[in-house]
């Protein structure tokens, strides 16, 4: 998933996205909620946790140049207290920036106007860049109070700059001329983003409309961010207390270890789970104990709709009726319609016939895993038909009866660190790409591990940070960020800090960190989004990296690396067990790969259940809206028209579905499953050129996908990458879902 903030014109752009998630890794989000989720454990003391919001302005470091290395955030330096001043500060010093953009007595020109315009605001884009990772990775009350003061307040400077009439009219008259100005292919992609954007937002409304958006959209972002604090809320909540040791039955004994470290923090008896995604799966996936499964099944599901403070139901509501509002005010039927516009699938209904196309033979396989898990029931001596909550505990059982593969066998090669090195490889084989770990440099937690990354030829590609392990400062997912993106403006270049965050559970003091194969998929995901971000060679941030990228090709380069992690070649590299530093056995590595396509009926079922549901909510006209009483019904019955089996749950329900309701993926998440059409497509390219490190295709990759974020249209940049539209049926074969794939 990728954090999405930008602020003038690039950062205020996403200002009311500020929480937003782009690069979460649906497979990790099956694993820790990918949107991964949420966390276990601090790992050690989280800093800028001051109370007081206000700070004497001579030691704010916000408005002091950063003597760091390579300008990383003097995250030591900086406190609670200096951001509500530097936010002041900032916010002022925008305004000033936009004021001469505006009042300049000079016609406009591509220079003093668009280009202006893109690198204004230069200390807001600063403390945003860091408040928003920040609030992400070590929040705590005082932060999150600020989010709900301030992340409003920017969404009407976002407002104030692209409905101003004076500002619209300049970039307009650049604009119509913009074919006589001479300008060059980044310089016209600026000019013609930054139209669009203005028109987007509602710059050619009139003056009474103009007023009902700016109403809209600040509201709109107070409650996303209310959607995002409740949910982290109701998850941390949350605590399984188990103190029988027979009840621990089935659980892997790195899980159980991780559990008993935080019962231990927590000054309690026995062991402690949590609806962490990454342990409520292994829990749900292990546990013999049915009860407990039940239990933790319910809670999961159960948050953000128990009648209490953190319920999101009438926030989500609120939410969807707002936003069918604005769409009608912009002229479009819908919200979904208004969003896919500048996505690749461009209309609502090309996403519903995509989502079609999956969607049967998803629910084809999804039944005949429900019948051979059924009958596993039976050999077993039992006389109940299998629920939700039984589902990922049969599926392993299935697993392993079909493909002699145990989950407790494959773990102890998949060691957090060798699993990292892994990735590192691949980027290196494929792009020439360079990892050196950095010392005695600022970091935001210990447990992060900073480097510099090198392109082939030795120049600096920028900083990548890794953020791994969950705590309760932390929210849930996994992600990709940066603390600053790429530019090269007026002949200075200034490389990215990149961010990759996940949530894996803390070990047992002096054991290894351990990761399923889930997980494993997860770490490779947002490296490639990390990747995105580091390889950038586009001169302006508004689309360099994942930065104007559609929302369906964004998952592109990170399900693009997902690929690799299964390879026998990188295998034999990075899948070396914890203790003996063996290399997986190849009987081992086959039986991966046997079972690469099992319980993808029920993956798929789920996926396009939720991404249904996403585009039920945001395809509602105003009125249709606004009938919504009560949202646990129209989420029922909507679901219930899908045809959706019972034992399949809906991979998120309204109420904790953060995605759509507090990030960047309203209408988009069917992204993930689109975008999977091009990974597949693209990796059967390198598997059929018998090379999975084809030179050839991986400098196409490199330059028309990972240096070029948002420079063209992305299918433009796919048919430069590949040389031809992308076809689905490598999709379905990697899935299982064609008819010649087989079990």
């Amino acid at each position: 998933m990728i954090m999405n903030r930008r602020i003038p014109l690039k950062t205020l752009l996403a200002a009311s996205l500020a929480v937003a998630l782009i690069g979460c890794s649906e497979q990790g989000e099956q694993a820790s909620e990918t949107e991964l989720t949420s966390a276990d454990e601090p790992v050690a003391e989280a800093p800028m946790m001051a109370d007081d919001t206000t700070a004497p302005e001579a030691i704010n470091p916000f408005f002091t140049e950063w003597d760091t290395p390579y300008g990383i955030p003097p995250f030591d330096a900086i406190e609670g207290t200096h951001y509500a001043p530097a936010f002041e500060k900032g916010i002022e010093a925008l305004r000033a920036d936009i004021a001469a953009i505006r009042d300049n007595a000079d016609a406009p020109s591509f220079e003093n106007t668009v280009e202006a315009l893109e690198t204004a605001g230069p200390l807001l884009t600063r403390v945003i860049n860091v408040f928003s990772n920040i609030t992400n990775t070590e929040s705590n009350d005082a932060l999150q109070e600020l989010e709900v003061e301030f992340y409003p307040r920017l969404t009407k400077e976002q407002d104030a700059i692209l409905m101003d009439a004076d500002i619209f009219a300049r970039v307009k008259a650049v604009y119509d001329d913009r074919a006589n100005l001479g300008l060059d292919g980044q310089e016209m992609r600026l000019v013609e983003l930054t139209h669009r954007d203005f028109v987007r937002r509602g710059a050619m409304l009139e003056a009474d409309a103009k007023v009902r958006v700016k109403e809209i959209n600040a509201r709109l972002s107070e409650l996303n961010t209310v959607f995002g604090q409740n949910l982290l809320k109701e998850t941390k909540a949350f605590e399984l207390q188990v103190s029988d040791e027979a009840e621990l039955s089935g659980l892997p004994d790195n899980m159980i270890g991780s559990a008993r470290a935080k019962a231990e923090a927590k000054g309690k008896e026995g062991w402690v789970f949590g609806l962490d995604r990454g342990t409520y799966e292994g829990f749900m996936t292990f546990a013999d104990n049915r009860e407990l499964r039940k239990q933790m099944n319910h809670a999961y599901r159960a948050r953000g709709a128990q009648g209490n403070s953190q319920d999101n139901r009438d926030v989500l509501a609120e939410v969807a009726k707002l936003r069918a509002e604005r769409a009608q005010l912009m002229g479009y039927p819908n919200h979904a319609s208004y969003v896919l516009e500048t996505n690749m699938a461009k209309t609502p209904d090309k996403v519903e016939s995509f989502l079609d196309e999956v969607w049967q033979p998803g629910l084809n396989k999804a039944e005949q895993e429900l019948a051979e898990m059924q009958q596993i029931v039976q050999e077993e001596g039992h006389d109940f038909l299998i629920e939700q909550h039984d589902w990922w505990y049969y599926a392993e059982k299935l697993r392993q009866k079909k493909y002699s593969l145990n989950e407790d066998e494959v773990k102890p090669y998949f060691e957090l660190g060798n699993v990292r090195d892994g990735a590192f490889y691949v980027a290196n084989r494929l792009f020439g790409v360079t990892f050196e770990p950095l010392e005695d440099v600022p970091v935001w937690n210990d447990v992060v591990q900073p480097y510099v990354v090198k392109d082939a030829d030795g120049s600096l590609l920028g900083v990548f940070m890794l953020d791994y392990y969950a705590r309760d400062s932390k929210r849930g997912g996994a992600w990709m960020s940066t603390y600053r993106d790429a530019t090269m403006v007026d002949g200075e270049t200034v490389r990215p800090i990149v961010t990759n965050n996940l949530n894996v559970a803390v070990p047992a003091e002096g054991e290894p960190t351990l990761l399923s194969y889930d997980q494993v998929e997860t770490l490779f995901h947002e490296f490639g989004h990390g990747l995105h971000g580091l390889l950038t060679q586009q001169r302006y941030t508004r689309f360099s990296g994942t930065n104007g990228t559609p929302r369906d090709f964004i998952e592109f380069p990170s399900q693009f690396m997902e690929h690799y992690a299964s390879q026998p070649e990188v295998l034999a590299v990075y899948a070396r067990h914890a203790d003996t530093g063996e290399v997986i056995p190849q009987a081992l590595v086959d039986k991966i790969i046997a079972a690469s396509t099992h319980n993808q009926g029920f993956m798929t079922t789920e996926y396009i259940a939720a991404s249904k549901l996403d585009m039920s909510w945001h395809t509602l006209a105003p009125n249709e809206a606004a009938a919504v009483e009560d949202p646990t019904k129209f989420e029922n019955e909507t679901l219930a028209a899908y045809g959706k089996p019972a034992q399949v749950e809906s991979r998120y329900r309204s109420p904790y579905f953060s995605h759509i309701f507090a990030g960047g993926y309203s209408a988009g998440y069917y992204a993930y499953l689109w975008s999977e059409i091009l990974d597949a497509d693209g990796f059967t390219a390198f598997k059929e050129s018998g090379d999975i490190f084809n030179p050839e295709l991986a400098a196409r990759l490199k330059e028309n996908v990972y240096q070029a974020g948002g420079s063209k249209d992305a299918d433009e940049l796919y048919r430069a990458f590949r040389g031809q539209d992308p076809s689905i049926e490598p999709l379905l074969t990697i899935r299982g879902l064609d008819e010649d794939s087989g079990p």
